[in-house]
């Protein structure tokens, strides 16, 4: 197994609903279950997560990660309302164009040089989630 490439970060704004990392190398299987964890913590609470994850320095999977994604599919499909990812790989950009009409969540992916327009989207929905309705 390869040393883990993932840390845990802490968002600009306090928020007990955002899940964020950062890789700088090869995903393994362990730093799945990590992430199923603090996602599983949000769930617990009745809430949905904001997920954030940095691939800026991402190299890759281990083939357990698919393994630990498939046991926890059916909570990672309503684990979160937004997924921001932030990284230069093309193909990561073409995905989430195919991906995100199909799913129920928001998936935006983002260039390296703008983590600041991430959080700014990722949190935008928290600022205004206690805001009371306009009169119509």
């Amino acid at each position: 197994m390869s040393e883990s490439g993932m840390r845990f970060i802490e968002p600009p704004q306090p928020n007990d609903r955002v899940v964020a990392a950062e890789f700088d190398g090869q995903m393994t299987a362990e730093d799945m279950k990590a992430l199923v964890e603090r996602l599983q913590a949000v769930v617990d609470r009745g809430e949905k997560a904001l997920l954030y994850i940095d691939m800026r320095n991402y190299k890759g999977y281990e083939l357990g990660v698919v393994s630990e994604k498939l046991k926890h599919i059916g909570m990672l499909w309503k684990a979160f309302d937004k997924y921001a990812i932030v990284g230069d790989a093309r193909s990561m950009e073409i995905w989430i164009k195919i991906v995100d009409p199909l799913t129920p969540q928001q998936i935006r992916h983002f260039h390296p040089d703008e983590t600041d327009k991430a959080w700014a989207w990722l949190l935008a929905s928290e600022a205004v989630a206690g805001a009371a309705p306009s009169p119509a």
